[in-house]
């Protein structure tokens, strides 16, 4: 796989001010300016410590251009620090119902794992946000997990997905990511874990490559806050039902029908397009259907341009 790596040392001040702008305008597109310790955790280097750095920032960087406000680092219009609080409230809300949510999906058969993703996992939430799990699963059971769920959103939510919304499955035994750009590496270590805080721990340990991206990761600034991890006895019962040598024939069935209906109902995606956005593996899969990687790659390219940096292209498997 090819993947594109940010991380360089600074080596002069211009190197610095250059990061610090291209990590506030990837954040800016999503109108979400960052606190110091953030700005300090996704910058593409680290040879300094955070109190050397925020000294950096207030020396070299602050200008007319680039602001400190109510404790957020901003480039441009100051009115992004308002969208953000504004959004941090819109979230409290959300997350209240995410929790909840979490100890519905956790009951459904081979379900391991619940991740929160998207925007609700930078703990922020637009107007119409909604709430978006990535789900782990046992090996060889993802289809069948998959199914399960899918059909609960469509027949008992009549298909609503504003608090049930899962485009993204993965195998216990699967959890590298293939795909590993700076979005990628930006989604990953936004994840918060919902429920097993272990299996989030293994996900992340198997996806250190985002160190290459951001050195001074780590998930103690994360914000991570604590996890229900009971198995559900409910769990139990249903997987009981499903015969080891029956269940695998029916998750590979389930895999192919699925992979066939995507194919007839997105008929104006090319190979390429449908490769990128779908997923439809043993172990994996994914419906990206509104392709947000590539329209933010459009959109990050654009802003690095108005300020001459180099742009930045997602990598191929």
């Amino acid at each position: 796989m090819n993947k594109e790596v940010l991380h360089t040392p600074i080596s002069s001040s211009e190197d610095f001010v250059s990061d610090v702008k291209r990590t506030l305008l990837y954040y800016e597109v999503f109108h979400y300016p960052l606190t110091p310790m953030q700005l300090f955790t996704f910058l593409p280097s680290n040879s300094l410590t955070f109190n050397e750095f925020y000294s950096k920032i207030q020396e070299e960087v602050l200008t007319a251009e680039i602001k400190e406000k109510k404790g957020f680092i901003c480039i441009g219009d100051e009115s992004e620090v308002e969208i953000r609080l504004k959004n941090e409230r819109n979230a409290a809300s959300l997350l209240r119902i995410a929790k909840i949510v979490t100890h519905l999906i956790k009951r459904f058969p081979f379900v391991r794992g619940i991740f929160l993703s998207g925007e609700l996992s930078k703990l922020v939430s637009g107007k119409d946000g909604d709430i978006d799990f990535m789900i782990v699963t046992a090996q060889n059971r993802l289809w069948i997990c998959r199914t399960f769920l899918i059909l609960f959103k469509k027949i008992f939510l009549l298909n609503n997905k504003k608090y049930f919304c899962l485009n993204y499955f993965v195998a216990e035994n699967n959890l590298v990511l293939r795909e590993q750009n700076i979005y990628t590496a930006t989604e990953v270590a936004h994840l918060k874990p919902m429920y097993n805080a272990q299996l989030f721990k293994d996900y992340i340990h198997a996806n250190t490559w985002i160190q290459d991206f951001f050195p001074s990761f780590s998930l103690a600034r994360m914000n991570i806050q604590k996890t229900n991890n009971r198995r559900s006895i409910m769990q139990k019962i249903i997987e009981s039902l499903f015969p080891q040598n029956f269940a695998q024939r029916l998750d590979r069935w389930l895999m192919e029908r699925t992979e066939n209906i995507w194919k007839s109902r997105y008929p104006e995606f090319d190979k390429e397009t449908r490769d990128r956005i779908f997923k439809c593996q043993p172990n994996e899969s994914r419906a990206f259907v509104r392709n947000f990687e590539k329209n933010f790659f459009e959109r990050y390219s654009a802003a690095l341009k108005k300020f001459n940096l180099p742009s930045v292209q997602p990598s191929q498997e």
